[in-house]
């Protein structure tokens, strides 16, 4: 769930307001031949702004809604960057083409850049670049991480995740080890720091992230 800080809450709240929410993108394109990685900070706004002590410069680009396919690929969504200086056309020149660039997308409100802590942060990799006279289009996917677990933490009914005599478990028990269920928990006297959730119906099942 997206948590916003006070202020953003208060000019949310607002029937009319002055301030802008602005919309950050921080493009960071491979190494070229220099072994460089090339870093562009863009804001979409009229004027360049300093946030986090960085200049971010005033460009413009569009954001396409994210799009979804049936078939178990990854949604993806299309950031354009404008393309009529063939600045950022040049950069992706020179890295090869820019797949596999990094691309931070934040929010922050105009009115509170000394905020360090952006309303919003997300990260992308970047899956295909094009590009003609007006833009250059990024098609953008989120990155999975395969070894992350989702959710975070289960609660069963009759087992223990605790490892036993560990530092959530704590048994002084003289038994050498312990099948996790609580049964067993509580042969060994130990069933205060029962680590399952007996009360959960039977066959019942809930997670939490």
């Amino acid at each position: 769930m997206l948590t916003l800080s006070q202020a953003a809450i208060i000019e949310k709240n607002k029937i009319a307001s002055d301030n802008a929410w602005l919309i950050l993108l921080e493009i960071t394109i491979p190494p070229t031949a220099t072994g460089v990685p090339i870093v562009l900070r863009l804001v979409r706004n009229t004027e360049d702004i300093t946030w986090n002590c960085l200049l971010w410069t005033a460009f413009p680009f569009e954001l396409d809604p994210p799009k979804q396919s049936g078939n178990g690929e990854l949604p993806n969504f299309t950031v354009r960057v404008s393309n009529i200086t063939r600045t950022v056309e040049g950069y992706l020149e020179q890295a090869g083409g820019g797949i596999g660039a990094q691309v931070r997308m934040m929010v922050v409100l105009s009115a509170h850049l000394e905020q360090t802590t952006p309303e919003l942060d997300e990260e992308f990799s970047v899956q295909s670049v094009s590009y003609d006279e007006n833009w250059v289009s990024f098609v953008l996917t989120g990155g999975v991480n395969l070894f992350k677990r989702v959710p975070l933490r289960r609660f069963l009914k009759n087992f223990c995740p605790y490892q036993y005599k560990g530092p959530e478990c704590k048994s002084t028990s003289s038994y050498a080890s312990c099948n996790k269920s609580f049964a067993d928990c509580k042969l060994r006297g130990n069933e205060t720091r029962f680590g399952g959730e007996p009360g959960i119906p039977q066959g019942g099942l809930y997670v939490t992230r």
